[in-house]
């Protein structure tokens, strides 16, 4: 009996279980193992003999993580500018460090848009970085402190449904 590890592990409907119980069945542990590997698109060979798809995800990984570093920097600025006991060389330390990410996620957003420039989601993902750079904007135009409604704004939530959308264009752009 096999060990229920993640390496022996798949999701299967009732009908495809019976079959692969079935000794006389043409679903055998290879054939079971290649279907899980199709399932896995960063394992999947697939992917890569996809003219492009692997730098296409690339792209959107590094978008991900650039501006997720962003918007948790940006954050952090705003809540140390709208506290008065924050000193003005920690709100200037946290505003270079905010710039930096947000040259940083500029950046990821143009190879995004140059790598996906067919599809909708280059249009979609300028919108988002928009919106938090609009807010980002107002954080370091406002005067020290900032008004409770500017820091209090959850720019994550605002644009989580955008985000959502985003992430299903990509994944059906990559065809998983």
């Amino acid at each position: 009996m096999q060990k229920h590890e993640f390496k022996n592990l798949i999701a299967l409907c009732p009908t495809c279980h019976a079959r692969f119980d079935d000794p006389h069945s043409p679903i055998d542990r290879k054939a079971m193992r290649q279907y899980k590997a199709n399932l896995n698109p960063l394992l999947s060979g697939d992917l890569v003999n996809r003219e492009g798809h692997a730098a296409l995800l690339a792209a959107y990984q590094e978008l991900r993580g650039r501006f997720s570093e962003w918007v948790s920097a940006e954050t952090r600025h705003a809540v140390a500018k709208s506290r008065k006991s924050t000193s003005v060389e920690i709100i200037e330390e946290l505003r270079l460090l905010s710039a930096d990410k947000f040259a940083w996620a500029l950046g990821a957003v143009a190879d995004f848009q140059s790598a996906w420039e067919q599809s909708d989601a280059s249009g979609l993902i300028g919108a988002i970085f928009y919106h938090v750079a609009d807010w980002s904007d107002e954080v370091h135009a406002a005067p020290y402190p900032i008004p409770g409604e500017l820091v209090n704004r959850d720019i994550s939530e605002e644009i989580s449904e955008a985000s959502a959308e985003l992430h299903l264009m990509v994944w059906e752009g990559l065809s998983i």
